[in-house]
C-alpha cells in the first residue's frame, strides 16, 4: 500500500496522519523488542528514497519528534529543493554509490553531528 520508492521531497502533499507507511509503522511497533528505530530502519530499507530512520541521536540534531517525516519532507522542499540538492552534492563529493538517497546522507550528517560534534564541519 506504501507503494513503489520514490524521493520524499517529490510528495507534494502534507503526509497524513493515516498514511500507510506510518500504519505500517504503528504495526511494527506493537510487535516485541520492535521500538520507533527498528520499525524506521526496517520501513527505510524497504523504502530507501521515502523513508527517513528515526533514532533520539537524528531527533536529537533535527529537533523532530516521532513523527519527523513530515518537517523532513518539508525541509527537503523548501527554497526550490535546496536540502534536497545539497545533499545529493554531498553524496557524490562523498563518491557514495547510486542507490544510497538524500536520506541516508541527511540520516548519516544528522547522525555523526549528534555523536561526534567534533568531527562534522
Amino acid at each position: 500500500m506504501i507503494g513503489p520508492d520514490r524521493d520524499l521531497v517529490d510528495e507534494a502533499a502534507k503526509i497524513p496522519k493515516d498514511w500507510p507507511a506510518w500504519e505500517l509503522d504503528k504495526e511494527l511497533t506493537c510487535l516485541p523488542d520492535v521500538g520507533p528505530t527498528l520499525a524506521s530502519k526496517l520501513i527505510a530499507r524497504k523504502r530507501p528514497r521515502l523513508v527517513p530512520v528515526y533514532d533520539s541521536v537524528v531527533r536529537k540534531v533535527l529537533g523532530t519528534k516521532r513523527d519527523h517525516w513530515e518537517p523532513i519532507r518539508v525541509a527537503l522542499r523548501e527554497e526550490d529543493h535546496a536540502l534536497h540538492i545539497r545533499l545529493l552534492r554531498l553524496k557524490e563529493k562523498a563518491d557514495l554509490p547510486e542507490e544510497a538517497s538524500a536520506l541516508r546522507v541527511l540520516d548519516v550528517i544528522a547522525w555523526m553531528e549528534g555523536s561526534h560534534p567534533d568531527t562534522v564541519a
